[in-house]
């Protein structure tokens, strides 16, 4: 009744039916509602992280070794807080980081980064913490002119940054000089 040639396309499509199962099963399946990180999401936590690396802090703020530093993540997109989620207990001069997602009190912060999604909270988020040890960082456009220190800006699908360096002086934060170089602009 079934011969040969009907078996090898049956097997064919329970073995493809079962692999489906299987990898719908390890990446969540339609039920489950995992955080899906975006490539661009991802890309500004890691320049986040990667660039906080080569801020230098006065001792008095960062506290002793080991004292984290708060990193404090202002957005309105679930990428973008899954992304800097997974920067959690990462290390910055010797400090373990500790995320926090859209905080009110942001004169806790040593680093602050505002996402285009959370552009409305830009200017105040800046206020907040001028003349505080607070490096900000945000990937909204005009971020340098509100008074940030640091603009992300996509450039043909790369992240390039701008640096404003008045904010960074007046908190007495300083960079490494081989980062300007990198930077598409630095104002002084």
């Amino acid at each position: 009744m079934f011969g040969p040639r009907f078996i090898a396309p049956v097997t064919r499509a329970v073995r493809a039916c079962v692999l489906f199962g299987v990898c719908a099963f390890v990446s969540g399946g339609p039920g489950v509602r995992a955080q899906v990180v975006s490539g661009e999401a991802a890309a500004k936590a890691k320049f986040t992280i990667t660039f906080a690396r080569f801020v230098q802090w006065p001792s008095a703020a960062v506290g002793p070794d080991l004292a984290p530093l708060r990193l404090c993540v202002l957005h309105a997109s679930a990428a973008v807080g899954a992304a800097f989620a997974q920067l959690e207990a990462q290390s910055v001069a010797g400090h373990p980081v500790t995320v926090l997602q859209n905080p009110r009190e942001r004169n806790l912060c040593e680093l602050l980064f505002v996402d285009t999604s959370a552009a409305y909270a830009s200017s105040e988020a800046i206020a907040a913490t001028a003349n505080l040890a607070t490096f900000t960082l945000g990937a909204v456009e005009g971020f340098l002119s509100q008074g940030g220190m640091v603009e992300l800006v996509n450039v043909n699908d790369a992240l390039r940054f701008d640096v404003n360096l008045r904010p960074m002086r007046s908190a007495h934060l300083a960079v490494s000089s081989q980062v300007l170089k990198l930077a598409r602009q630095v104002r002084e």
